[in-house]
């Protein structure tokens, strides 16, 4: 990044689009709308609190588990749920993934939002509930399609109190 700054200095405007253009090629620069790799996801984005310990695994009727797993979050301190859906490491990547998460209050939160799809290939989330969900239970609801087979998830009633 040094020696872009360097660069810059050098370079006439027209040149400097150039660069910038060389940059995205090359990958120095993200795009806005380009989802990170799983790793450098990760650490951008995560929930906050702490995990219950269980996994909800995306299903398909014909096939076993495995299209994607769900994750949920309990921060004590803003007495929030997250949620945040994965695409399945095991067999590359998914396409299409949503994600919604469901307070008893009726509120819900759904990514990518619905004025602004996207096609997340890596996860979905983290998504938060609305307001103070202490001793309500929440729903969490998504799908992903991998290798053309559409994968559900839905928990029904989880971490109820």
């Amino acid at each position: 990044m040094k020696r872009l700054k360097q660069l810059k200095k050098r370079l006439r405007t027209p040149q400097l689009l150039g660069v910038g253009v060389m940059a995205l090629l090359l990958g120095l620069v993200a795009s806005p709308t380009a989802q990170a790799a799983p790793a450098a996801a990760a650490a951008a984005a995560e929930c906050s609190g702490s995990w219950d310990g269980i996994t909800y695994w995306a299903k398909n009727p014909a096939r076993r588990n495995g299209g994607g797993y769900a994750r949920t979050y309990w921060n004590n301190s803003t007495k929030k749920n997250c949620v945040k859906f994965w695409s399945s490491p095991y067999d590359g990547l998914a396409s299409h993934i949503s994600l919604a998460i469901f307070d008893e209050g009726g509120d819900y939160s759904v990514d990518p939002p619905k004025e602004h799809p996207a096609n997340y290939h890596y996860f979905a989330g983290p998504l938060y509930t609305w307001f103070n969900s202490t001793g309500q239970c929440i729903r969490v609801s998504g799908s992903l399609v991998r290798g053309g087979v559409k994968y559900n998830l839905d928990t029904g009633p989880i971490r109820c109190g």
